[in-house]
């Protein structure tokens, strides 16, 4: 009788391991990342004083929000702000995913705090991740770990060799992250509470006209 696959939730899985498990590098950077350095929000722009004023109120909350209430004041309206809304993709929250590796021995699955993907009901083919973790003092687990191994099984699910893009957050800091084919980097640290609030939602932007014509087939 065969025995069911082993099964490892997304939450229990660490950077490194899912480096070696999946045979992937982690580079200093990459041409995306690098790109991402150059880009700024106009001074004239709409939305600086709406972000000025999450800005604000996160300086002054950031180290008593839990996670939920970070969520829900925090990273929701900010992200409505940069309107992830397209007749080619949409923004799914709390959905499954899974995957099996080791030559389908074993199994790997979880929870997905936010995704871009195609579909209205099932999410297909998704190219962005979004993991939310709060606290920075009460560390349990590896936010990083968790962001690549969702990354990883999208990446083996798209059947592709789109990059995966994906955000982790930890506290006040943002991190954008990139999975090209068997190469991963992580950018520097964008601190939400001070003026790179402005560069982030900048590249949010940026990010959005991307995922526009990944998803669209423009080239």
């Amino acid at each position: 009788m065969n025995k069911k696959p082993k099964n490892k939730p997304f939450k229990d899985w660490q950077y490194e391991e899912v480096a070696k498990t999946f045979d992937i590098t982690r580079q200093r950077t990459l041409p995306f990342l690098e790109d991402l350095k150059t880009i700024k929000l106009p001074p004239n722009h709409p939305m600086r004083a709406t972000l000025e004023t999450y800005r604000v109120e996160l300086f002054d909350y950031v180290d008593s929000w839990n996670e939920d209430e970070y969520k829900f004041f925090f990273i929701s309206p900010f992200f409505k702000l940069v309107n992830f809304i397209s007749a080619y993709y949409k923004g799914f929250t709390q959905r499954p995913m899974s995957v099996k590796y080791d030559n389908d021995t074993k199994t790997t699955n979880g929870i997905v705090e936010f995704m871009l993907a195609k579909g209205i009901q099932i999410p297909r083919e998704p190219h962005f991740f979004l993991h939310e973790y709060k606290p920075e003092k009460n560390r349990d687990n590896d936010p990083l770990g968790q962001l690549l191994i969702a990354m990883i099984a999208a990446q083996k699910v798209n059947h592709d060799e789109k990059p995966i893009y994906g955000i982790y957050v930890n506290g006040r800091n943002w991190f954008f992250v990139v999975l090209d084919g068997k190469n991963y980097a992580v950018s520097p640290a964008y601190d939400v509470t001070q003026e790179r609030i402005f560069d982030l939602f900048a590249v949010l932007l940026y990010f959005k006209e991307l995922m526009e014509k990944l998803y669209s087939g423009v080239n």
